[in-house]
């Protein structure tokens, strides 16, 4: 329940901006269901988490769906830490690359995960596709 918190009370503070085009109930279950996350929690409050898919057993390419990290918490490291957490269990695994998808306008974000090895594939629209090897 926290991570659901998390998500919407972000989605609130963006104006619905920040989970766009999808319908909020079907994503979090499909969330819930298929996806693996990793949270960072203090005190029973949840500070972060990222979400992602280690499961395209083809391309052996892991791929990112959500990282998240309350406004209280940001600037700590907490994001750069749930991702490199993701990254590791990703190369443990076999997997051979890492993608995800970032708004060009957050800023933020798009520099951190540039700092952490990922590169510019593709863009789409206000989205970028980034990829790391692994």
């Amino acid at each position: 329940d926290s991570i659901k918190s998390l998500i919407l009370e972000e989605q609130e503070r963006q104006g619905g901006h920040f989970i766009q085009g999808v319908d909020m109930d079907k994503y979090l279950a499909k969330l819930g269901a298929k996806a693996e996350i990793v949270s960072d929690s203090i005190g029973g409050r949840c500070r972060g988490f990222v979400a992602f898919y280690c499961n395209d057993m083809e391309t052996k390419k892991a791929f990112i769906t959500l990282v998240l990290v309350d406004p209280r918490g940001r600037g700590l490291g907490i994001g750069q830490a749930l991702l490199e957490f993701v990254l590791k269990v990703a190369k443990h695994r076999g997997f051979i690359a890492c993608g995800l998808e970032v708004s060009k306008n957050n800023h933020v974000a798009y520099n951190m995960y540039l700092s952490q090895g990922f590169h510019l594939v593709e863009e789409r629209g206000e989205m970028c596709f980034l990829e790391v090897g692994l």
